[in-house]
């Protein structure tokens, strides 16, 4: 891959990690409510759920997935169900924001699977690898270079939500969550709950 081609691509998956949606939100919450370590672990998980999705994507059975309109329909649904649990357990989240912190900085766990599963129940990221890859991807691509193209994603992603986290956790931001930590609690839930309910409109809209 030539340097002009590869900064293309690590263009396009920038701006398709900068586009908000269910993952910013996580990342932001974590970052907000536990800090950098919580923000940079939940960013990094997320990173390596993007990298298996283009793995899969890779591998010829993402499109196998795609080509499958009920099993990518329940993928979605999966994904919902987890925004609405999200969403959910932030409405009724009922703590300081103190120690909310110091829970979130001791349990880099949740982060973690947070923002793995976040990044592997969302089957938007499927359908940009497939058109991402389409355009970047020769057909007698050797598997090295297919794995640097996931792995270029999966890198820019990680590095991208590290950037979030780093900056929502600065004192400014962590100073005014504290103040309003049950408020931004709230908010999240709200954001997420809507998520999910606009994801499982779009699987029975047509219904």
């Amino acid at each position: 891959m030539t340097l002009s081609a590869w900064l293309s691509l690590a263009l396009v998956c920038l701006l398709g990690a900068m586009s908000p949606g269910p993952s910013l939100a996580v990342v932001v919450r974590h970052s907000l409510s536990g800090g950098t370590r919580a923000g940079v672990i939940c960013a990094f998980a997320h990173g390596v759920g993007i990298f298996l999705w283009a793995a899969l994507m890779v591998s010829g059975l993402g499109a196998l997935l795609l080509a499958q309109p009920t099993w990518f329909d329940g993928l979605r649904a999966l994904g919902a169900g987890f925004l609405l649990y999200l969403g959910c357990r932030a409405l009724m989240a009922q703590r300081g924001a103190s120690a909310n912190t110091e829970e979130a900085n001791r349990d880099g766990g949740k982060a973690a699977r947070e923002g793995l599963v976040i990044a592997l129940s969302n089957p938007k990221v499927a359908v940009f690898f497939a058109a991402l890859f389409s355009q970047f991807i020769q057909p007698n691509a050797t598997l090295s270079a297919q794995l640097f193209i996931a792995t270029t994603a999966a890198v820019i992603d990680a590095l991208w939500y590290t950037v979030v986290a780093v900056l929502l956790s600065r004192p400014a931001w962590s100073g005014r969550f504290m103040q309003h930590g049950g408020l931004l609690d709230r908010g999240f839930g709200v954001i997420l709950i809507v998520l999910s309910a606009a994801v499982l409109w779009s699987i029975w809209q047509p219904l």
